[in-house]
This record gives C-alpha cells, sequence and structure tokens, in this order.
C-alpha cells in the first residue's frame, strides 16, 4: 500500500512542477504534457515519476535535451515527505503549496502567494494566543523594514515566512530562518547572482526542521 502512496506523491509533485512551469509560461492549462524544448507531445512511458529520468537518462527521448536532476529528486522528495508525516494533513497542504511558489519564484522571481491567505487565516484561528500575535506583529513590522527599507527581501516572501512563523515553534522558526539564510548565502557566494529567489530556501528549511525537530 506504502508504494502506491509513494508513486500518488510523486505523481502530484510532477503536477505541481508541470502546473508552475505553465502558469509561468502563461501558457493554457488544457492538453498533453510536451517537452518544453521541442515541442514533441510526452508518451505515457516519459510521463511516469523519477522511472522516466533514469530510463532515459535524464534527456527528452525525442530531442535529447538535458532534463534537470531537479525533477525526479522533487518527486522523490514530497513522495517521502508524505510517508514521513501522513497524519500532518496541515503540514502537507503547506508542502504542496510550497513547492508550487519555489517553481514560480525560481522561473521569474515572482509568485502567486495570495494561495496562502486562506491557510495564513486558519493557522491564525488555530494559534491565536496573545504572545503569538504580538510577536507576529512585530515580525510583520521587521518584515516590512526590509522589504520596502533595506531592499533585500521580496514581498512575495512575506506570506511564507509569515506562514512558516504560524506553523512552527519559535525555536524551529529561527532556525527555518538562520538555515535559508545560510543556504541563500552560500548559493549567492557561488553562483554570484544579483538577485536569489528565496522561496525556495525557506521551503527547504521548513520541511526539514519540520521533519527533524
Amino acid at each position: 500500500m506504502e508504494s502506491i502512496y509513494f508513486v500518488l506523491d510523486a505523481c502530484l509533485a510532477s503536477f505541481i512542477m508541470c502546473l508552475a512551469n505553465r502558469m509561468n509560461r502563461q501558457a493554457s492549462l488544457k492538453g498533453f504534457s510536451y517537452c518544453d524544448h521541442c515541442g514533441k507531445r510526452l508518451l505515457p512511458i516519459n510521463l511516469i515519476p523519477i522511472i522516466s529520468w533514469l530510463i532515459f537518462l535524464g534527456k527528452c527521448r525525442s530531442c535529447k535535451h538535458h532534463i534537470s536532476l531537479v525533477y525526479p529528486l522533487t518527486e522523490l522528495s514530497l513522495a517521502v515527505i508524505f510517508l514521513s508525516a501522513s497524519a500532518n494533513y496541515v503540514f502537507l497542504i503547506i508542502c504542496c503549496l510550497f513547492l508550487f511558489l519555489s517553481c514560480e519564484d525560481l522561473y521569474d522571481h515572482s509568485a502567486h502567494v495570495f494561495i496562502l491567505y486562506p491557510i495564513i487565516l486558519f493557522e491564525l484561528c488555530r494559534h491565536c494566543s496573545k504572545e503569538k500575535v504580538i510577536a507576529g506583529i512585530i515580525l510583520l513590522a521587521l518584515l516590512l523594514f526590509f522589504v520596502y527599507c533595506r531592499q533585500t527581501l521580496g514581498f512575495g516572501d512575506l506570506p511564507v515566512i509569515i506562514l512558516i512563523y504560524l506553523n512552527t515553534t519559535h525555536l524551529q522558526f529561527l532556525m527555518v530562518i538562520m538555515l535559508a539564510s545560510g543556504l541563500a548565502i552560500l548559493i549567492f557566494l557561488h553562483q554570484q547572482e544579483k538577485q536569489l529567489a528565496f522561496i525556495p530556501f525557506l521551503t527547504i528549511a521548513y520541511v526539514l526542521i519540520k521533519l527533524i525537530v
């Protein structure tokens, strides 16, 4: 039974990445899947998560264009996450939303973060203690300072960070921010890019801390 769930979860990851890709390119959400490089329609054997990448050695069956290792790794990771935390439905929903936003952020440094608003409201209702709310207001003010004054954060990062804050303990939240920032700094020093997509780093850090701590 777990093997069936694993396959379904991997398929879900593949679907989320495909959806983000099409929305980013403003392509139609209808129709069959196709290679982004040559435009050829993908056959069913090309759509099997992880396995297809291994069978065709990470290349398109038609044009032999290289397919990033990120795709099978993401499919594998989401499947493992679902099996590891199958009872924590809120966490799993957040993981799926964060994966979608991470893909968008990587594509063009923009994301439809409004999809987080309902679950942020849900988390506010679940964690409405006075201390949590006061600390959240202080955090929001600090984040707005970094967005508008320092310009070191994007506005789209705010809802992601707020949701992480609401869904973690204070210690977990600090660890997530420190880990995400550390990973981003390492990539920045290695690639020397002027602008980095921060949501993927927040997602990786959030998942790791929630599963480990």
